[in-house]
Formats: C-alpha cells, sequence, structure tokens
C-alpha cells in the first residue's frame, strides 16, 4: 500500500444507552433503538476522515478521535 495515496479512516459505530442500577453499574436494561430514534439519534452509523497521504488521514483520525474523546 502507498501512503502517498489518498486514503480513508472509517469508524463504525454502534449505540447503546444502559440503564444504571442504585450502584452506579450497567444494569442489562439497554433502550431500544426507536426510543433512540425518537430522541433523534441514530443507533447505528459509520463516520469517516479522508486525508490526501496516509499520515494526512491519521492525524485527521487521530484529532476526530480526541474531539469524540473530549465531548464527555
Amino acid at each position: 500500500m502507498s501512503t502517498n495515496k489518498p486514503h480513508t479512516a472509517v469508524i463504525n459505530v454502534q449505540l447503546e444507552v444502559h440503564a444504571l442500577s442504585d450502584n452506579g453499574e450497567c444494569s442489562g436494561q439497554v433502550l431500544r433503538a426507536d426510543v433512540l430514534e425518537k430522541a433523534g439519534i441514530t443507533p447505528a452509523f459509520n463516520l469517516s476522515v479522508s486525508g490526501y497521504t496516509m499520515e494526512d488521514c491519521l492525524t485527521k483520525l487521530k484529532a476526530k478521535l480526541e474531539k469524540i474523546k473530549d465531548v464527555g
């Protein structure tokens, strides 16, 4: 694989929202997809990041992942 060619990173996202038990752990109860969709949240989707080179793609991917981590 040439590192000088354009590259694309694909991130597959599968969301689950769990109810918490009294002790703060996941109770095993997950919100159904239709509940998420009524709230305007798509429970499964893909994100992609493209770059002009492998290095550019990886730099952009790292920035995207750091941004996602910082949201919480």
